[in-house]
């Protein structure tokens, strides 16, 4: 494998990474913004 190509995976799996947790950033701010709201 060269350099190039180790150094483009490794830049896939960050970003993957990256989105992943942005996704779940996403969902906790729903799920505690839910918890906030009293629906009586």
């Amino acid at each position: 494998m060269s350099k190039e190509n180790a150094e483009q995976l490794l830049n896939s799996v960050m970003q993957d990474e990256k989105d992943t947790q942005d996704k779940v950033k996403k969902q906790q701010r729903v799920i505690q913004g839910g918890r906030l709201e009293k629906d009586w």
